[in-house]
């Protein structure tokens, strides 16, 4: 059964930055010189702003020269480091149909956590991306750290937001410069041990494009099976990442009766939802199935960001791209399966 997800709330608009000589900060006046500010990012039409599903909103007012709300001076941060990690502009994405969210989780004593995702057009074979991200308010600005950086792991570890098991190892797990690159995965697949499913797609992009971070699956039971435990987070309803103790992270996109998870501590098989075609933060499928993908927090060049799969072993079966949606698995003393053959799943 799925769990009932409240609609998200889209908050207002925020207003134009405008500029003023004080502002409020945790309530106490402070002055500060008079200096132009950069117009808010809330105030674009492929903007969006979430805080349903926030178990705590207690949001300080920054120090600023707007007029703008405590959650929209938080977005605005968030965005800006969105569009240095694609490297474009708000504008260049509305141009390609794509929107921006920012989902606020969680905020405290100067702290924040949430999603940030730019979606793909509906309808189109493209990709969208998703960060966690861990923000702090220092003096008068917000510092934001993406998922995979060492900003969101040090932000992470000395935040007052989630519980300590939850923190430490989160911010452990996707820290970069903590974790050494294993060449054993310690991944299973997306269904349960023991069971098999159809590999629908071979290795490919989240879309089509390189790194072939993913696989396609369907049939069996249907049901989508945490790879490994961890920590799970509902990025939107149907997509979830989990982030486990390894240095990698896996994703399950297009599911349907779906398992809200805020930062669950699951294990291994643990139930995610359906197989489906939802397609919460856009994109396209053919077919009802499990988009899983790997991520990785070991490459300094590609830290929190999906990773090839050619080479590498999960479930038992060491993967071999081809061509997008190609290739095929391998699995000493068993044989090789090929896109429409079935894949058993033995664990890790």
């Amino acid at each position: 059964m799925a769990l009932p997800i409240p609609a998200p709330r889209f908050l207002p608009v925020g207003a134009l930055a405008v500029t003023m000589s004080a502002a409020l900060l945790m309530g106490a006046s402070t002055p500060v010189s008079a200096q132009p500010s950069a117009p808010s990012h809330s105030t674009a039409d492929n903007v969006e702003i979430i805080v349903e599903h926030a178990e705590t909103l207690d949001l300080p007012r920054t120090l600023s020269t707007t007029s703008e709300s405590a959650e929209d001076a938080l977005a605005d941060a968030v965005i800006d480091d969105v569009l240095a990690e694609r490297d474009t502009g708000l504008s260049a994405l509305a141009d390609q149909e794509r929107d921006v969210r920012v989902d606020i989780r969680e905020a405290t004593e100067g702290a924040a956590f949430g999603v940030a995702i730019v979606t793909a057009p509906m309808g189109a074979e493209e990709d969208p991306y998703a960060w966690l991200f861990a923000a702090e308010l220092d003096d008068t600005a917000w510092t934001v750290g993406l998922e995979g950086t060492e900003e969101f792991s040090a932000i992470l570890a000395e935040s007052s937001l989630m519980d300590t098991d939850e923190r430490e190892t989160v911010s452990a797990s996707t820290d970069p410069d903590q974790l050494s690159p294993m060449a054993y995965t310690g991944v299973g697949l997306p269904f349960s041990v023991g069971t098999s499913m159809v590999m629908t797609g071979g290795p490919h992009g989240f879309s089509s494009g390189p790194p072939y971070s993913s696989v396609d699956f369907a049939g069996g039971n249907g049901q989508a099976r945490a790879a490994r435990g961890g920590y799970a987070y509902s990025l939107c309803t149907g997509w979830t990442r989990v982030i486990h103790d390894n240095g990698y992270s896996t994703d399950y996109y297009h599911l349907e009766d779906y398992q809200w998870l805020p930062g669950n501590d699951v294990g291994n098989g643990h139930y995610l939802g359906t197989q489906g075609n939802s397609l919460c933060a856009g994109g396209s499928t053919t077919g009802a199935h499990i988009h899983f993908a790997l991520r990785g927090y070991t490459d300094p060049n590609a830290a929190g960001w999906y990773v090839a799969l050619n080479g590498l072993t999960l479930g038992g079966w060491t993967f071999v791209e081809g061509a997008a949606y190609g290739g095929y698995a391998y699995r000493d003393g068993v044989g090789t399966v090929y896109p429409g053959g079935s894949m058993y799943n033995y664990g890790f």
